[in-house]
């Protein structure tokens, strides 16, 4: 078996605020219609879709909506010089993520920083520049 495609789902507290953040931090929206209980953005190249449905909707039977201490999945952004890190980094705080580690070298040498989303996403943004 062949999936066509691959996307993911979260649930979020307000549709509109995470609207607004990853628009701030310049995602392109993916128009899904005029559905205000959700937010629907592409991310990289690639175009890979991330929908993020408000609580209430169907999707919380699959979902469990807020905070938490763990994730279950952590998507990874990639940049291409410490600069675009560290402007993604002054992003993310201006849009109202919070900085979960403040960017820098890990324990293989990769540069980055590691952020949540208003309702507790995380993403991290990386700098793989000794990927060989």
């Amino acid at each position: 078996m062949k999936a066509k495609m691959i996307w993911a789902n979260f649930s979020v507290k307000d549709a509109r605020l995470t609207n607004q953040f990853y628009t701030q931090l310049g995602f392109t929206p993916n128009n899904v219609g005029n559905t205000p209980q959700l937010a629907s953005f592409l991310f990289g190249d690639n175009n890979f879709v991330i929908h993020f449905f408000e609580q209430g909707s169907k999707i919380d039977e699959y979902l469990t909506p807020g905070l938490k201490t763990t994730s279950e999945i952590i998507f990874t952004l990639s940049a291409e010089s410490e600069q675009e890190v560290n402007e993604w980094a002054e992003r993310v705080k201006t849009a109202g993520g919070n900085i979960l580690q403040e960017s820098g070298r890990d324990e293989s040498n990769y540069y980055g920083f590691v952020f949540a989303d208003p309702d507790g996403h995380k993403f991290n943004v990386i700098l793989m520049d000794n990927w060989k």
